[in-house]
């Protein structure tokens, strides 16, 4: 099989994680890093033995057979959609883009140049992640009633800018970490129906929200995610049969109980024949996958399409926002602030 030929565009601190997975890889080669800040991609590509190094992504073209799109969000978009034109598949990291529009010129692009388009959720390839996916449909757990999902920590991702925290760049904690819970919840639970949403953005970038919804089976739910306080990082299932506590980290532990059942089962989901999973193994898997739907001609595991449901949802919870409620701010405070935010 003939290795897939591919440039990185963008060296930030998660460009890493892919060329670890490349390294490991007998079907992929990293011959091309981009980034603006040149001596940040020959610094990198020097440790994975990557000997061109470029600041624009186009002189990449002609020289590649895929891409990894490593940007800042706001930056996705445009850069995705011209090296599909041109013919270059495309794995593009989390969020797919800003907006439904931005995303229908990306999936255009791909269908138009037969070139496969894949989206960077990576936590669908937890081994966690496909264990829950299978219960629920499984029907173990009966319909599903209701859902509890909360994950915050306070930020100590390593960054290269400061993208995460302006709101022209995509910044704020529903489109970073909210991207991969909604991914999940969307996947596992199916559509929904209506919503609530709240944050404490202010006209800023929120660093905390809260999400109700009512999803189309009638299952009703929560999520709150947070980037000032460590929350409880697990998400809850309860269904008619029984209840399911997921943690959202790598090797999370898993508990389910049966309803009238006096004993517990609590433990991880592990493939078959694997010891407990690295992020070198999440990297890889997602890897693999679309370098399989490269070779064979098949849609990605996440696809374009995927990737569009979950920032439809963020850019309507961003349309309809509503302000966190706190005991230390009144509502005609909240009202002053947001009549001097519009005007």
């Amino acid at each position: 099989m003939k290795k897939i030929r591919f440039v990185i565009v963008g060296c930030g601190a998660i460009a890493k994680a892919h060329l670890q997975a490349i390294a490991l890889s007998e079907h992929a080669e990293v011959t091309v890093l981009v980034d603006k800040v040149l001596p940040r991609a020959q610094q990198l590509g020097s440790s994975f033995q990557v000997s061109k190094t470029v600041r624009d992504y186009k002189e990449s073209m002609g020289n590649v057979d895929a891409a990894i799109v490593a940007l800042p969000h706001h930056l996705h978009s445009q850069v995705t959609t011209d090296l599909l034109q041109n013919g270059i598949h495309v794995l593009v990291e989390k969020p797919l883009a800003l907006n439904t529009g931005q995303c229908d010129a990306m999936i255009k692009a791909a269908k138009a140049s037969k070139a496969k388009l894949a989206v960077g959720l990576a936590r669908r390839f937890f081994d966690s992640s496909r264990f829950v996916k299978q219960v629920i449909e499984s029907q173990m757990l009966g319909d599903i009633i209701s859902f509890d999902f909360h994950e915050g920590i306070i930020y100590k991702w390593p960054i290269m800018s400061d993208f995460a925290f302006r709101k022209e760049t995509g910044g704020g904690v529903l489109a970073d970490i909210g991207v991969h819970i909604l991914d999940l919840l969307l996947w596992w639970l199916g559509d929904y129906d209506s919503f609530e949403y709240y944050d404490d953005a202010m006209g800023g970038v929120e660093a905390d929200c809260e999400l109700h919804l009512k999803l189309k089976s009638g299952a009703t739910g929560f999520v709150q995610l947070s980037r000032t306080r460590d929350l409880r990082n697990s998400c809850i299932i309860q269904g008619e049969r029984g209840r399911l506590e997921i943690e959202t980290t790598f090797n999370s532990q898993i508990k389910l109980k049966i309803n009238d059942q006096s004993m517990n089962l609590t433990g991880l989901a592990i493939s078959e024949g694997m010891a407990e999973e690295s992020a070198d193994d999440i990297f890889s898997r997602q890897l693999e996958d679309f370098v399989g739907a490269i070779h064979h001609n098949r849609q990605p595991f996440i696809p374009g399409e995927e990737g569009k449901r979950t920032v439809q949802l963020i850019q309507t919870c961003y349309n309809l926002r509503q302000p966190l409620k706190y005991p230390w701010i009144s509502l005609d405070s909240t009202k002053d602030l947001k009549v001097q935010i519009e005007s």
